[in-house]
């Protein structure tokens, strides 16, 4: 928060001098990178299993603060919409407690490494000096590399398995800010998953569930030139 102060202070105090006039006018295209973390998560459907299991009495997920690092490419479509793609590399982690009785806790970490190419469509709103609100939407395509759902099980050391392609909708908004030399957008968006990645398995773990869907909270800063 502190940090992110010291970024808009400069923008709020300049706001007689109109940073980047041409920047939305100028080129059709725009290029830049983005860095962010995420909260990761899974939606998720019990199978009739659970309910048929006398010793697992509830499930817990846990989010994990994840990384994003990735490219941008924006092109302008008049004033107020933009088209952007934005491959990214996202490293997100996800843990699911079972708790049995007699007080045990079993927990199973899923680690993944995604690449993800987002397509969304940005709507800003008159620009106020240096600084314009936006929203966007869209979908996006994702690969894990880090999926196991072609490993060799072990039933002595069982894993939650994931399905490596995911597909999600996503929206979310945010605020340009104007530099001199370039501009800055924090943003928040929510990705929610629309296909099952959940690797089926016999086993209790993997066993109680029916579906799992990706979703993901993220937290960005866009810079662009």
């Amino acid at each position: 928060m502190i940090l992110l102060s010291l970024i808009v202070a400069p923008v709020l105090l300049s706001a007689q001098t109109r940073n980047l006039p041409r920047f939305d006018y100028g080129r059709k295209i725009h290029f830049g990178f983005t860095l962010g973390s995420s909260l990761a998560n899974f939606k998720y459907e019990f199978s009739p299993r659970f309910y048929e299991e006398p010793s697992l009495l509830t499930v817990e997920m846990v989010r994990i603060p994840g990384i994003t690092i990735g490219a941008i490419t924006d092109v302008h479509f008049g004033e107020f919409f933009d088209l952007r793609t934005l491959p990214s590399l996202v490293l997100s982690s996800r843990s699911i407690h079972y708790n049995f009785v007699n007080n045990v806790t079993v927990t199973k970490s899923i680690e993944s490494v995604f690449f993800e190419l987002p397509v969304l469509v940005k709507y800003k709103s008159v620009r106020h000096g240096n600084v314009r609100f936006y929203v966007i939407g869209g979908g996006k395509v994702s690969w894990d590399f880090g999926s196991d759902a072609q490993a060799v099980r072990d039933p002595n050391n069982a894993i939650i398995a994931i399905k490596p392609l995911s597909y999600a909708y996503e929206f979310g908004c945010g605020f340009d800010m104007y530099f001199y030399f370039f501009k800055f957008s924090p943003e928040i968006k929510l990705s929610r998953g629309i296909n099952n990645i959940l690797d089926p398995y016999n086993d209790i773990y993997t066993g109680v569930f029916d579906k799992f869907y990706s979703n993901f909270i993220f937290f960005s800063f866009h810079f662009e030139g």
